[in-house]
């Protein structure tokens, strides 16, 4: 992929916004769409501190079949390929600050399994007994999240040395772990009622062992999607209407974060300068495109003044 090629696919669109809800106080943002030369829809998936981007793309309609998709990394301004070997599909979902890659990637018989790449070497791996397993968040130290399916319930993972662990929050139906920070936190999503998470979805943050949920006000779904080492959260909501928005949780305060003019929007990680990445949408499900959302220097929330609080209960691990 040439410089000139990724120049025009990321000076597609630049503006400077505002965004922001329950509260006078409204971070602005520096927007720039992602698109993979050639790509008929494009997501950026995370980014780390290094100037790198997990991203998918599909060359002919916006599937979310993981055979049907191609991976990529974005790293310092150039596109990367990347493919799991052999797989017929590939999506790297995470990115550690170190470099360290995890995602999905489809088998020959259409199987979905989880990888890690570290350098130029993959490992795959799967929850036992698994029917799939999708990794979606990868830390500094090697702790993978994700979640898996048993069959009949979406259940959110940690796989740390080796070992997994079951992440499901009290009384979930169905969940998924998408985000891990270096501290251990994880950030995630969970119906109580739908087992497949296609309803009822609240966000959370899991920290040393209890569980605070995250609901947008007045969604009808929230998901938490991406955590930075100072915890704060980048996620998704579904409004009344419909429609999805991004959203940060910075130090308890609830913030809309959506690309301008579109459509819907998802945000799905956070690092640690405040860089919102994720993806947005023009007027059909198929116009998608990523996107990175950079902070204006200067209007963050001022240090110590009370802003509304928008999450929830907390929940302690039974």
């Amino acid at each position: 992929m040439t410089r000139n090629n990724l120049l025009c696919a990321r000076t597609l669109f630049i503006l400077l916004v505002s965004v922001g809800t329950h509260s006078a106080w409204a971070q602005q943002y520096v927007f720039r769409s992602i698109d993979v030369p050639g790509a008929a829809a494009t997501t950026v998936n995370d980014n780390n501190n290094s100037d790198v981007f997990p991203v998918c793309y599909v060359v002919t309609d916006f599937s979310y079949a993981f055979g049907g998709q191609a991976g990529s990394l974005l790293s310092h301004g150039v596109f990367k390929p990347l493919k799991y070997p052999g797989g017929t599909g590939t999506c790297p979902e995470g990115v550690s600050g170190n470099g360290k890659v995890v995602g999905s990637y489809a088998d020959k018989s259409g199987n979905v399994h989880g990888f890690l790449l570290v350098g130029t070497k993959y490992t795959s791996f799967d929850y036992p007994s698994a029917v799939e397993t999708v990794a979606y968040g990868v830390n500094n130290s090697g702790t993978i999240v994700g979640f898996y399916y048993d069959g009949t319930a979406d259940h959110g993972f940690k796989l740390k040395s080796g070992v997994f662990t079951n992440i499901d929050p009290p009384g979930a139906a169905g969940s998924e772990a998408e985000a891990i920070n270096d501290a251990g936190q994880v950030a995630g999503g969970y119906s109580l009622t739908d087992p497949k998470l296609n309803s009822g979805l609240q966000g959370y943050l899991l920290s040393s062992g209890s569980y605070t949920s995250i609901n947008y006000p007045g969604a009808t779904d929230t998901v938490a999607g991406g955590i930075n080492n100072s915890a704060d959260v980048a996620g998704w909501y579904e409004d009344s209407s419909g429609v999805y928005h991004g959203f940060t949780d910075i130090s308890g305060t609830l913030s809309t974060v959506d690309y301008p003019g579109a459509a819907g929007t998802f945000a799905f990680e956070i690092n640690d300068s405040g860089q919102v990445d994720g993806t947005w949408f023009g007027s059909t499900p198929d116009d998608g495109h990523g996107f990175l959302a950079t902070p204006v220097s200067g209007t963050e929330a001022p240090a110590g003044r009370n802003m509304p609080q928008g999450k929830g209960r907390q929940m302690s691990r039974n």
